[in-house]
């Protein structure tokens, strides 16, 4: 079937360039007619090399894939697709504003002409999407590794043959394994001879209609020794496979103070009971008071820290009286410190006298001469229930926690310092491509050739002046975008010729651009100056440059005193490369470009919206730009 000649509507082309999307436009024969700004940039392959040319032919890797079928299914039938890079990896040789691979959707939609079909190839840009829930799948991932990882209950996986393919830390302490020891082995390895079938078991519980039931069963340590467990197993998939997950209680102590408690008065089970959960599980030291504060009970971690611990009231045992174990009034205790143990005291006294529940942080001693210090947080609430009344206390000693902040805080510092190197190395980079562009430009004898190595070399250096300011302020998100334009107006004047070629004067506000924002929008600056100096006329250029803030937005105009444009000037239609290069830059931005209307030169307002700002009361105070 013979091609139909295609020619764009008018304006067509410059549309298409504008959009933030590769748009490719494929006849009958798969002859490339429109190959779009977005697609040059991220193929570094220029639209006049490849208009004209068959795209399995300017593109032969991609012969035989998936995207050649898609084509030939809408050029021979109309027959629309969207392929995804997940299951097409092999798309278009594309790449990202840093050089690296950029993961992009394809989708290809038919045009009728005549009696047949044009192809319309739309590319979208996923990259950040992708980047983002790879992010959090990872953080969500890591959560739920740090949260399974220090339970404190055994949990081990396997697969539907009983094969272990998981354990965490508890699960090897309980059993006396390394964790990797156990990957691959049978469940059974970790049960008493005897014990009921984990898969069988597990086929139960999900066949039962009030949820997974709760099994006792025996357990085999490492060593042989006998550990009494308590068992509960949850079946789940993944990626097409099965798996049985276990949570092994160890309640071999439970079992024993059962049987002891059985033989001892109703009331001490029924404390047993009301406090078993709290006083084994935690790893605190806690201790239950009756109304005068003598101890009627204390946790396991409590019982066998003994005096030596470092946490208030240590060495105290069931029947003392824990306000002068704090006070060290019987001799045998001496106080942390007087301000702690007064705080502690006067808590306690309160809260059992009918006050709210008490919170004191404080440094004990070091075990040890030369040891570090540690921490605690001492914490106590009514408990008005049961036969002794009083309250719970509880010390959680947190000095890994304050270890943990410091050394965030440490890596905090070494990033920043890292960032701020980063900013610098990158600047002097800028920098040195720029010299080497002046050095360039000096042996050259062609004014035009010059005219276009300068303007590269502003360019780079607009974007070296961003990376400058980041490395010169303690914030590395954004900068002040007023004090980056003092500095481009000074320089460009001076690159200009001074106070004998151009006056630029500047009214900028104080506003703060990530730099997401600022790196662009500086290049646009740099080319609106740029541009009312060069074509200035006859005589001395006075531009006049001014930066706002208006809402959520920041307004950047830069106004010049020449010429003015051609009546029938449309800066999203010119083809000059600066033009281009500020309709680029601003569409990455979501920024609004308008020519002004004026009496005499010409002036362009750059409108760029900001994020929300956080309350007034929350900002850091900033001096305002001079």
């Amino acid at each position: 079937m013979a091609s139909t000649p295609y020619d764009p509507p008018a304006g067509i082309s410059g549309i298409l360039d504008a959009l933030d999307a590769g748009i490719v436009l494929l006849d009958e024969q798969a002859l490339i007619r429109d190959w779009n700004a977005w697609m040059e940039r991220s193929s570094d392959l220029p639209s006049p090399t490849m208009v004209g040319r068959n795209l399995f032919e300017a593109l032969p890797e991609l012969k035989g894939t998936r995207l050649h079928s898609a084509v030939r299914d809408v050029l021979d039938a109309g027959v629309p697709s969207v392929l995804s890079h997940t299951l097409n990896p092999t798309l278009f040789p594309l790449h990202g504003n840093d050089g690296s691979r950029l993961l992009h959707n394809v989708v290809l939609r038919p045009l009728p002409v005549g009696q047949g079909y044009h192809c319309l190839i739309q590319v979208n840009d996923i990259t950040a999407s992708v980047k983002r829930e790879r992010i959090l799948r990872e953080q969500r991932d890591a959560r739920y590794r740090a949260i399974v990882d220090t339970a404190a209950d055994a949990m081990v996986t396997t697969d539907t043959r009983g094969a272990i393919q998981w354990l965490n830390g508890a699960a090897a302490r309980q059993f006396g394994y390394a964790a990797d020891e156990l990957i691959g082995e049978s469940v059974r390895t970790l049960l008493a001879e005897g014990a009921p079938d984990w898969v069988a078991l597990s086929e139960q519980e999900g066949e039962a209609e009030r949820g997974p039931r709760v099994v006792e069963l025996a357990g085999r340590r490492r060593d042989g020794s006998r550990v009494d467990l308590e068992l509960s197993l949850a079946r789940w998939r993944a990626e097409g496979r099965s798996f049985i997950t276990g949570i092994l209680r160890d309640v071999t102590e439970r079992r024993r103070s059962r049987e002891e408690l059985q033989l001892n008065a109703l009331a001490m089970r029924q404390l047993a009971e009301q406090t078993q959960a709290t006083l084994d599980a935690l790893p605190a030291y806690i201790a239950v008071l009756d109304r005068e504060g003598r101890i009627v009970s204390v946790n396991r971690a409590w019982a066998e820290a003994g005096s030596a611990s470092a946490f208030l009231g240590a060495g105290s045992a069931v029947g003392d009286n824990y306000l002068m174990a704090c006070a060290g009034a019987d001799g045998d205790a001496d106080p942390l410190n007087l301000d702690q143990a007064d705080a502690v005291i006067g808590g306690l006294q309160g809260l059992l006298h009918g006050g709210g529940a008490v919170s004191v942080e404080y440094e004990g001693p070091t075990e040890e001469k030369g040891g570090e210090p540690r921490w605690f947080r001492c914490q106590a609430a009514p408990m008005a229930a049961g036969p002794f009344g009083g309250a719970v206390v509880m010390h959680i000693d947190t000095t890994q926690i304050k270890s943990m902040e410091a050394a965030l805080r440490k890596v905090v510092g070494q990033k920043s310092t890292l960032l701020r190197e980063v900013n610098h190395r990158v600047k002097n980079s800028l920098q040195l491509v720029s010299s080497l562009l002046t050095l360039q430009t000096m042996s050259l004898t062609d004014e035009g050739a010059k005219a276009h190595f300068q303007d590269a070399r502003s360019r780079i250096e607009a974007i070296a002046r961003v990376h400058n300011r980041l490395y010169q302020t303690e914030q590395f998100q954004s900068i002040e975008f007023g004090s980056y334009l003092d500095e481009l107006c000074n320089d460009l004047e001076r690159a200009s010729g001074g106070e004998a070629t151009c006056h630029i004067e500047l009214r900028a506000a104080a506003v703060d651009l990530s730099i997401d924002q600022a790196a662009p929008l500086g290049l646009v600056a740099n080319e609106l100056i740029t541009n009312a100096i060069k074509h200035r006329g006859v005589g001395k250029a006075f531009v006049t440059v001014d930066l706002e803030r208006a809402g959520n937005e920041a307004v950047l105009t830069v106004t010049d005193q020449g010429p003015g444009l051609p009546p029938d000037f449309d800066h999203r239609r010119s083809k000059s490369l600066g033009m281009r290069l500020i309709t680029s830059l601003a569409s990455q931005i979501e920024a609004r470009v308008e020519p002004l209307p004026t009496e005499r030169g010409a002036a362009f307002r750059v409108t760029v919206p900001l994020p929300a700002q956080p309350e007034p009361s929350a900002l850091p105070r900033r001096a305002e730009v001079q």
